[in-house]
């Protein structure tokens, strides 16, 4: 009988014991999705139209169109005014060319960007303009106020696509997350379209806007026509470590 008490003691023990011993890994936030590691680059292929319609009864347009790549370098990391941990991004730029491939070409300094990585968001500085472009936990419907941090009106957006498994430019991503805007505009006179695609490990792989306003040729709105706007979409084109 006591045999049996002690064997009944000896699994209890050793049930708790591996209970307490199991580690229990830390909840998944989605850091991930902007690694900001250092030296590590990514190479886009950029698309852009800037359209202008001369006049609202056909006077003509000089709507131009640009194509060109940027590489986004993870330089250094740096303290900010606030003495907080600050990547630098140094971007370079290869405009196209219908007889000069990009291999054969050099890159320009573009502009230099900052970026902080904290527990509860992603803060990029572009063109003297704070935006938070992540916020975590990362999860599907999340929102934030996109323009937090900088001098504008309230721009919300929301994780509209989570963990999906995406193709760019030949690069397959196991795991995608989307930032879009929340409230796009869609109506007769203009049309808004903003997301940003990040995958795990990666970073940024595909930045998309459409922004337009409709043609009022007449004094009639022409759902379509664009008068003015832009079209501009980045997508990954390469990724590694300098």
């Amino acid at each position: 009988m006591k045999l049996q008490y002690y064997s009944i003691f000896a699994i209890i023990v050793l049930f708790f014991s591996c209970k307490k011993d199991k580690v229990i890994p830390p909840p998944d936030l989605g850091y991930d999705y902007y690694p900001a590691k250092i030296k590590s680059y990514i190479v886009y292929d950029v698309d852009s139209v800037v359209y202008h319609q001369l006049g609202q009864s056909g006077g003509g347009s000089d709507t131009a169109r640009f194509k060109f790549q940027i590489k986004e370098v993870m330089d250094t990391l740096v303290t900010d005014n606030q003495n907080r941990p600050t990547v630098k991004i140094i971007r370079y730029k290869k405009m196209f060319s219908a007889t000069i491939p990009y291999s054969a070409m050099t890159w320009t300094l573009q502009d230099v960007w900052v970026a902080n990585k904290t527990t509860t968001d992603v803060e990029v500085v572009e063109e003297n303009v704070r935006y938070t472009k992540l916020a975590f936990p990362a999860k599907l419907n999340v929102t934030w106020n996109y323009t937090a941090h900088a001098d504008t009106v309230e721009v919300d957006y929301q994780y509209t696509a989570f963990d999906v498994a995406a193709t760019l430019n030949g690069n397959s991503f196991s795991k995608t997350l989307t930032a879009a805007l929340k409230n796009p505009n869609s109506s007769a006179i203009s049309y808004q379209n903003y997301y940003e695609q990040y995958a795990r490990g990666v970073g940024l792989i595909c930045k998309h806007v459409e922004d337009y306003q409709y043609s009022q040729a007449g004094g009639y709105a022409h759902p379509g026509v664009i008068a003015s706007g832009v079209y501009y979409v980045m997508t990954v084109n390469s990724y590694g470590t300098e």
